[in-house]
């Protein structure tokens, strides 16, 4: 493919950055307060819900990690892929319902004012009366989320660099200028609406692409002979496979270790926010079992395709592929005519930002409903709060893309936070919904033990375990220490919890 730019690449791209813009303003005039900012106002239906929350887990390492790990060492990834269909359904099923109703519920503890929780840590500090947890959780999420965002444009600066001839780091700048636009002006609404146009592209670019692969290589069985051709291991689920030094080799099996951790992603999916505040936003809790079917089939397909596109990149180019991230893109330069794939590529683009917008979402309105509102001005007026989100999404961009312009593999970036997030605040967020005993305390120990364990553990490991697994663990253990030895449960806690859950 050529490193300047095809005309309908451009028109593509214009297309779509008008469509988002579109989009933003149209929400901007839906934002009257944090809640709509932050959540949408509780007004969005099932498909919307289903379809946003999977474009915004399945946008870039899904088009450069997850193929690129195919294409080094096989189907032993496929653990990944089963671990996080089941957690994103396992969500659907134990959270979504629960953190929907309860959210809406549950108060300002301090003043007993009639109103709802719009963010994770509005919902922790109101569920167990206590502020501690409000700005603790606030601070992870903010922590985690600048090396999220990061992930999201390091790939945002290759796509550009590829569809347009600029550089990665000219890239990074733009892709983060679009979305830092129209996340600023509608917030939820723009993110999740946007998300779904996304979804789709995300939809149609992986299957497309993988079914025009499988032909090239002449169907499902030229495609298997091809990868056994290098490895017949590469098939093999329990087999360690590596690409080295020009060739693949089988270096040991898959470990119980390695099974493990590929299966454990699936709990990220109990502390992620920016998938959270999308079973926050439901319109109703009703939505949550037809969001979990339309979500399982979104799962399996595109993390399917994939996997597919990963094995396809080995038949079609051997070792030939320098950079195991660039599968994806290689693959559309080589098999889709030009302007098939400026369209292809342009549409890549969009599915990155689809992560980055709803991150950006999520931790401008924790830095202004859980750090301004909460701590320094509890008065301010709505339309104020829905200011400051704005400028705390150009804040939150800035320092994204500082962590992008020092570079790093995507997947191994989304893998670090996705652990953050899920040893953080999956444990309390459990114990949240289902515990009428779990005090404060034993909530803020498990916020702090889940998310230093993550943050600290890659120094320690020898054995190459996922770190959200000794994370999540310290995070129930920490929970477990602080309600067995640290101050007793308030009545208020527990009533309010009856209250609640009474039906």
């Amino acid at each position: 493919m050529s490193t300047t730019a095809d005309t309908s690449t451009v028109i593509v791209f214009l297309v779509y950055l008008l469509a988002v813009l579109l989009i933003g303003t149209w929400a901007y005039r839906k934002n009257t307060g944090m809640s709509d900012f932050a959540i949408g106002g509780r007004r969005l239906g099932t498909f919307v819900t289903a379809v946003s929350a999977k474009a915004t887990d399945s946008s870039q390492w899904v088009f450069f990690g997850l193929p690129g790990a195919f294409y080094l060492s096989g189907m032993s990834n496929i653990w990944l892929i089963v671990g996080l269909t089941l957690g994103f359904y396992l969500s659907w099923r134990i959270l979504a319902g629960r953190l929907r109703e309860y959210s809406a519920k549950y108060s300002d503890w301090r003043s007993q004012e009639a109103g709802e929780s719009v963010t994770l840590p509005g919902f922790f500090a109101n569920r167990f009366h206590h502020n501690s947890l409000r700005w603790v959780s606030a601070l992870a999420i903010i922590f985690f989320y600048v090396i999220y965002l990061g992930s999201a444009f390091i790939a945002t600066g290759v796509i550009f660099s590829k569809i347009f001839g600029t550089s990665t780091t000219t890239g990074t700048l733009v892709g983060a200028a679009v979305v830092m636009i129209y996340s600023s002006l509608g917030g939820y609404l723009a993110s999740s609406y946007t998300d779904v146009i996304q979804g789709f592209i995300m939809f149609f670019s992986l299957m497309i692409l993988s079914i025009v692969a499988i032909a090239k290589v002449g169907g499902v069985g030229g495609l298997v002979n091809a990868v056994q051709a290098e490895n017949p291991d590469l098939g093999s689920a329990l087999a360690g496979v590596a690409l080295v030094d020009g060739s693949w080799q089988t270096v040991s099996s898959v470990s119980f270790v390695a099974v493990v951790s590929g299966l454990a992603w699936a709990v990220g999916y109990f502390g992620s926010p920016h998938i959270l505040a999308r079973f926050m936003g439901m319109r109703k809790v009703e939505s949550a079992r037809n969001g979990a079917r339309v979500g399982v089939f979104l799962s399996i397909t595109l993390l399917g395709s994939a996997a597919v596109i990963g094995f396809s990149a080995i038949a079609i180019f051997g070792t030939d592929l320098a950079n195991p991230e660039d599968a994806y893109i290689s693959l559309v330069s080589e098999l889709m005519p030009t302007w098939v794939a400026g369209i292809f590529l342009a549409g890549v683009l969009s599915a990155v930002m689809s992560t980055a917008d709803s991150q950006l979402v999520v931790a401008s309105a924790t830095l202004t409903e859980d750090f301004y509102r909460t701590f320094m001005n509890r008065e301010a007026p709505e339309r104020q709060l829905i200011w400051l989100s704005r400028v705390a999404v150009l804040l939150c961009t800035a320092v994204g893309v500082v962590v992008a312009l020092q570079g790093g593999k995507v997947l191994d970036l989304v893998g670090y936070a996705w652990a953050g997030f899920g040893a953080s605040f999956g444990p309390v967020l459990l114990a949240a919904l289902y515990s009428r005993r779990t005090t404060w305390f034993g909530a803020l120990l498990s916020i702090i033990a889940g998310g230093a364990t993550v943050a600290l553990y890659r120094q320690f490991d020898t054995i190459g375990l996922y770190e959200l697994i000794p994370g999540f663990i310290a995070g129930l253990l920490g929970l477990w220490i602080g309600n067995r030895f640290g101050p007793k449960q308030n009545a208020a806690v527990t009533g309010s919890f009856d209250v609640v859950t009474a039906k």
